[in-house]
């Protein structure tokens, strides 16, 4: 039974530790992110109304589109996506705390957002000497939220700093570089938000630091989406839907690896990979990618888990035939998105 009272930190701490239960399957915890969240709004000063436009406040910035406080308090919603953030975020505090157990471990979180959802449940479980946050949120209704959340519940000693800017202009103390860079700023396909271009620009500057999300990674499928969304099948089989799909390659990857190979480039065309598509492709396939993310370790996110990694179709200014090869790369400025040119003279 999940408990309704006023918010308080007890309360907070009983949510959380349920979330990071690891005997839980995050598929069943959809109640107590609904009470993580209930909690977080009763003690923070932004109040969304339902007949609110989403996309009104949204700020689009030279690194892509932030999305607007409401749309962003809204994200939790995506629950399976927010447990895995903060159990990924948990782990890699706990490594760093093996590491350097003399002092806290040093977490950046860039677009925080109203409610801080992935940084408050965990500062509820570590002490102010076993963790530290930096919160960035370009809205200052954000900043003002987040700050009176941690003052309500109790838990400012664990915020080192609040600020209100772009993350894509924040510059890292280089005498206390973050242990942990915490971002979620991205839609399937690391498509309109700044997650790329962030991570390129924070990364850098504490090039030791635990990125999180680990990887993401982009593959290009061939699907038949006759079998990829029959319900039908999904209601008579036990084991799901029984797909039809031939994986055909990854075509775009952000990780450290990644971010340290573009490190001279500097044109806003960054390099993905190519793919060739098979000579005996028949046509009941579509060409559609799919949003893969390892958050930390063990603790990902695969295809239909999240919003995110929700497959989306491959489209193309030039017909797309079998035996074409698609050569990808990523486009950086206010809006980013993967792109394929196909060249289907190196079939």
């Amino acid at each position: 039974m999940i408990d309704l009272r006023p918010p308080s930190l007890e309360l907070l701490r009983s949510v959380s530790a349920s979330i990071l239960d690891q005997q839980l399957p995050a598929c069943l915890l959809r109640r107590e992110v609904v009470a993580l969240t209930k909690i977080l709004a009763d003690s923070g000063t932004f109040r969304s109304a339902c007949q609110e436009d989403l996309l009104d406040g949204e700020t689009r910035t030279a690194n892509g589109l932030a999305l607007s406080p409401t749309l962003a308090a809204r994200c939790a919603d995506d629950f399976v996506r927010t447990i895995e953030f903060i159990r990924g975020t948990h782990a890699a505090i706990a490594d760093i705390r093996k590491q350097y157990p003399a002092r806290p471990a040093r977490v950046l979180y860039a677009g925080c957002g109203p409610y801080a959802t992935l940084a408050v449940p965990l500062m509820a479980i570590f002490s102010p000497q076993e963790a530290a946050f930096t919160l960035l949120d370009i809205h200052p209704e954000s900043i003002e939220s987040v700050k009176c959340i941690v003052a309500t519940l109790g838990l400012a000693d664990r915020v080192a700093r609040c600020e209100t800017m772009d993350a894509g202009l924040y510059q890292v103390d280089p005498d206390q570089p973050p242990d942990v860079i915490l971002m979620e700023m991205m839609q399937a396909c690391l498509k309109s938000e700044p997650q790329v271009a962030i991570t390129r620009h924070l990364l850098p500057q504490a090039p030791h630091a635990i990125l999180i999300p680990e990887e993401v990674r982009i593959d290009l499928v061939l699907v038949d989406p006759s079998r990829e969304f029959a319900l039908d099948d999904l209601e008579q089989n036990i084991g799901g839907i029984q797909r039809d799909r031939i994986p055909v390659a990854s075509v775009f990857v952000l990780n450290r690896e990644t971010v340290k190979s573009w490190k001279s480039i500097g044109s806003n065309r960054l390099p993905g990979l190519a793919a060739r598509l098979p000579d005996s492709m028949q046509q009941r396939y579509q060409p559609m990618l799919f949003t893969n993310i390892r958050v930390y370790q063990s603790h990902v996110l695969k295809d239909y888990d999240a919003g995110l990694t929700c497959p989306r179709h491959f489209s193309s200014d030039a017909p797309i035939n079998a035996g074409d090869t698609i050569y990808f790369h990523y486009e950086l400025g206010r809006r980013p998105r993967l792109k394929g040119e196909v060249d289907a003279q190196a079939a």
